[in-house]
């Protein structure tokens, strides 16, 4: 019997990398499309029946890059977490709080996501500027995703206000907190600690200090109507699995990663700014403990006095693959039909414009890549001095 680890040399032909890249564009934006028709017209008069409709088609998008870790390049997620928290996912409001610490530790969250059912509830508090970004900035324009200008005074009545619409949602959302502020760096995590030192706080060794005042508002909003927070520590494998990068996953390579969590209960949060930020400190120093353990034993809690759990494998799921597949059927028959059409009817100018649309998906699919590089990360986060 063939297996899928069997076709990593025909996973990396650049044909295919294309075809990937095409099939994602030209089916986000036909999804887009549908996305904006539904937000005229259905959502002003039962937001319920457009959310419901709109899980489906954003879940359609995002599961084009899970299909890329789990289908394309064979990557998968090892979990280590409690009976007890395991049995609550997929069926409640949540506040994720992950580290952001690898280039596709988001992707690693997705596939989590995708295995407890929400992935289409998933939410993510983003930069303003996404939603210009055609296809999954668009999508998430009419997910009622929450944009940021990345400026406090601003952002705080944005929170307030779009907070509240997650509280009657038909199904349950996963609000993702990325409480860093930016993706981990060297030079970003020795600027941290600076202020920790100058403000009296424990250093951490492979997290930045947590910026607090979006917890806090989280937290307080989100009270009575999210029942936990999970908290998330996540690192990779890399003696079984790739180095965890996008540019890997495309070429077929595997990656492996694994994930603490750990289900706490929301109402434990102190209701007050100081008490809210200690605790979200205190968070963070224990997720310090276990990556150091994993960094240094290969195992989360071999080093602390966290619980130990046996490792889960949540199976994967068919429907990212079946997704996949109908699209690229369905854009192969429709590019195939144009450029025939051109070729039999086109002018030479016609043409040059097909050619150009072929080479700049590909510039295009390498740009998106470059993106998810630590190096190319977010600055913010980078100007420790204005850290609460």
């Amino acid at each position: 019997m063939w297996e899928l680890e069997d076709f990593t040399e025909i996973r990396r032909w650049y044909a295919l990398h294309l075809l990937l890249c095409i099939t994602f564009f030209i089916s986000s934006l036909l999804i887009n499309a549908i996305q904006f028709l539904l937000f005229v017209t259905i959502r002003p008069f039962s937001k319920s029946l457009y959310r419901n409709i709109n899980y489906y088609l954003l879940y359609s998008i995002m599961a084009q890059v899970l299909f890329l870790a789990e289908w394309w390049s064979c990557s998968d997620l090892r979990v280590y977490t409690s009976d007890e928290s395991y049995k609550h996912w997929g069926n409640e409001h949540a506040i994720i709080v992950m580290n952001h610490t690898y280039e596709v530790d988001w992707l690693m969250g997705w596939i989590v996501a995708d295995r407890s059912r929400v992935l289409g509830g998933a939410k993510v508090f983003v930069k303003k500027m996404m939603k210009y970004v055609p296809t999954i900035g668009w999508a998430w324009w009419c997910s009622d995703i929450i944009f940021l200008h990345r400026n406090w005074q601003e952002d705080k009545s944005i929170m307030e206000t779009q907070i509240k619409e997650l509280f009657d949602y038909p199904y349950p959302v996963w609000m993702l907190l990325f409480c860093e502020g930016t993706r981990f760096t060297s030079k970003k995590h020795e600027a941290s600690m600076e202020v920790a030192r100058q403000k009296g706080l424990p250093e951490l060794k492979h997290h930045l200090l947590p910026r607090t005042r979006g917890f806090i508002q989280c937290s307080q909003s989100m009270r009575g109507h999210f029942k936990a927070i999970y908290d998330v520590t996540v690192s990779f494998n890399t003696k079984e699995g790739a180095e965890p990068t996008l540019l890997n996953m495309l070429r077929g390579q595997k990656v492996l990663g694994e994930m603490y969590i750990r289900r706490l209960d929301l109402n434990e949060v102190p209701t007050d700014d100081e008490g809210a930020a200690n605790y979200l400190h205190a968070l963070y120093r224990s997720k310090d403990e276990l990556l150091d353990s994993y960094i240094n034993t290969g195992s989360f809690t071999r080093q602390n006095k966290m619980l130990n759990y046996p490792p889960r494998m949540m199976p994967r799921r068919i429907w990212s693959l079946c997704n996949m597949v109908g699209w690229t059927i369905f854009v192969v028959c429709l590019v195939s039909y144009y450029y025939y059409d051109l070729l039999t009817t086109g002018s030479f100018l016609a043409n040059a414009i097909a050619v150009g649309i072929v080479f700049i998906a590909y510039i295009g699919l390498y740009k998106m890549i470059g993106l998810t590089k630590i190096e190319k990360g977010s600055k913010y986060g980078s100007q420790e001095s204005k850290t609460k």
